[in-house]
């Protein structure tokens, strides 16, 4: 796997080196597009290592097949009557464990069926020495309960009885013993045949994996600081949308999401490889001292989890966590400036209906008094608002007026505080990403060279391992 793996790894290499020529981005759409196309493919990274956590396809039909499926023709009753409305015979399936394929050697083993296997015989273990201590005990009992009836003297049918209880438990402390040290050598064996290969493949995994996603965000890191040199040409044309303001929400929530992601897996690895190297260090105490031989061997495994547990307590991820989580705040900060300007857009539109509306009622008012004058002007009696005292000092028409002009300078208002708060949103926006997104990637490549670097110095440790090599 590793001669594979390192094939894979020098084209992946050679092919990331030749990316590392930076490409010049007009705007911010090309720069975010390049970096999706590198997050894209540091994801593709992981693809080997979750190959070799999950249990694939392959595997769940090679389970499959420790079944032996038996087809036979049913002969009860029902099926009997159910023949006749048939041309075809009844038939009935039956599945038995087919212990030959299970103990086959060979074939595609997972890690996760390794651990089942192993806690199986754990379990197992568990019942076989608890049932040895109980005997144990009992015999204790039996023996202090001897020393008694000898001392008292009492009735040597009572004594020979004892006596053949003890021999009978001995006995059986004999068997339970041997069940022990049958299923610790199974343990051990399962261990070294099939864990430590699979450890050694695994870790193997995570070091390429980390080593590809280092490359492929130093290629971002690159990318990244072009975001520096652009200049804002805010427009008119650049007005905050709904769309806008949604795809902002929807890059916060996968920041975040990214955020709990990297914080998750960086937990997941010293989790399992503390859980992993305890088990070690349990397993190579001897269960039973009268029975188990020791292998010096397993020090070299142990050794491994050793240098894997402190190489990835030693990695300091704090600063790439922090850095990705004060991105948040950048972006959740223009998602606020966003709701903000849509704001002022909603009054601007607000306002410029209110507008239309008194214009259309100027418009009105207008047509009534052209009409009246109209009529006056051809010799119908006038019904205007004059009845001999003169123009009405309340005139609609001047007051419409008025109340248009005022709702005009209103709209003129609001335009010009929405063209306003687009230029701040769009300089903020350049500007919060021009001082935040740098940082996260820089953090990210600096912490992936060193998560690179410590699985390196754990993948040259299991060379010393006989089944790793």
């Amino acid at each position: 796997m590793r001669s594979e793996g390192s094939e894979g790894s020098t084209y992946r290499s050679s092919e990331i080196s030749n990316m590392k020529m930076v490409v010049r981005h007009k705007d911010l759409k090309e720069i975010v597009q390049a970096i999706k196309e590198n997050f894209d493919n540091a994801a593709a990274a992981g693809d080997q290592v979750s190959e070799m956590l999950e249990s694939n396809r392959a595997q769940l039909d090679r389970s499959f097949k420790q079944l032996k499926k038996k087809v036979y023709h049913s002969s009860s009753v029902l099926s009997t009557l159910s023949s006749t409305w048939s041309s075809k015979p009844p038939l009935a399936v039956k599945y038995q464990l087919d212990a030959e394929v299970l103990n086959a050697q060979g074939g595609p083993k997972s890690l996760c069926s390794t651990f089942e296997r192993l806690l199986a015989w754990e379990k197992k273990l568990y019942q076989e020495v608890k049932a040895r201590e109980s005997v144990k005990i009992e015999h204790e009992k039996k023996l202090s309960s001897l020393q008694n009836q000898e001392y008292k003297g009492e009735d040597e049918i009572k004594v020979d009885k004892t006596k053949a209880s003890i021999k009978r438990l001995q006995s059986l402390i004999i068997v339970t013993s041997q069940a022990v040290s049958t299923t610790s050598t199974a343990i051990i064996d399962l261990r070294d045949s099939d864990l430590v290969p699979q450890l050694v493949e695994l870790c193997h995994g995570f070091m390429y994996m980390w080593k590809s996603m280092h490359q492929y965000h130093e290629v971002q890191n690159n990318i990244v600081q072009q975001v520096r040199g652009l200049v804002n040409r805010s427009s008119k044309g650049d007005a905050t949308s709904e769309l806008h303001r949604q795809a902002t929400r929807d890059l916060e929530s996968a920041v975040s999401a990214w955020h709990s992601s990297f914080c998750r897996l960086i937990k997941f690895k010293r989790d399992f490889i503390q859980s992993v190297h305890g088990w070690f260090k349990l397993s190579l105490l001897p269960v039973n001292n009268d029975t188990f031989t020791g292998n010096n061997e397993p020090s070299d495994v142990y050794f491994f989890c050793d240098e894997w547990k402190h190489a990835l307590d030693r990695v300091p991820d704090t600063v790439a966590s922090e850095a990705i989580k004060s991105f948040i705040n950048v972006v959740h900060v223009i998602s606020i400036k966003q709701s903000e300007e849509l704001k002022i857009k909603k009054r601007t539109e607000a306002a410029s209906k209110e507008l239309e509306k008194k214009a259309s009622s100027v418009r009105n008012i207008e047509k009534k008094f052209y009409n009246s004058y109209s009529m006056v002007g051809i010799g119908l009696p006038d019904s205007g608002p004059d009845n001999g005292q003169g123009l009405d000092a309340r005139d609609p028409l001047a007051e419409k007026k008025s109340e248009l002009a005022t709702s005009q300078r209103r709209v003129e208002e609001e335009m010009s505080r929405h063209s306003k708060a687009v230029e701040v949103t769009r300089a903020m926006t350049l500007n919060n990403l021009q001082t935040g997104l740098p940082g996260v990637f820089q953090a990210l490549t600096s912490f992936s060279g060193l998560f690179t670097e410590a699985l390196n110095s754990v993948c040259t440790r299991s060379y010393s391992i006989n089944n790793g090599s």
